[in-house]
């Protein structure tokens, strides 16, 4: 019986081994297979990326045209608002020149008319005084 026993027990020991085999080699499908997914997967990220990467390269060309575009009308404002402004300061001297000319008229006018009143009042009071002292 020791014969049958050990022949029942190595064909226990094969039956667990082939058991065993079978499950390892599930296993490693099983572990293929989520491999190959995981490729997949990174495959599709990868691809994700470099679209996206694609994507942020075309927005800095377009950004970067765009503030040259900006750059260009902004130098062509500022050459606009430097122009007005010398053209403003042109104005303003001659206008400052013609307000100082005028106040150096209306100076004289302002003069003369305050002569010629108070030669009025002065010959004025010469006659009221005369007219007093003649009476």
């Amino acid at each position: 019986m020791k014969e049958s026993e050990g022949n029942n027990s190595m064909e226990e020991v094969a039956g667990r081994i082939s058991t065993l085999e079978g499950k390892i080699s599930e296993h490693d499908r099983i572990f293929d297979m989520i491999r190959e997914e995981i490729r997949g997967l990174r495959e599709y990220i990868d691809g994700r990326i470099s679209d996206t990467n694609t994507r942020i390269d075309d927005l800095n060309v377009r950004l970067g045209d765009f503030k040259l575009d900006m750059d260009k009308k902004i130098d062509a404002t500022n050459a606009r608002i430097d122009e007005t402004n010398k053209r403003i300061e042109g104005m303003d001297m001659r206008l400052n020149g013609r307000i100082e000319e005028m106040d150096k008229r209306l100076s004289g006018k302002m003069d003369s008319n305050f002569k010629w009143m108070l030669g009025i009042q002065i010959a004025m009071w010469i006659t009221i005084i005369s007219a007093i002292l003649l009476h």
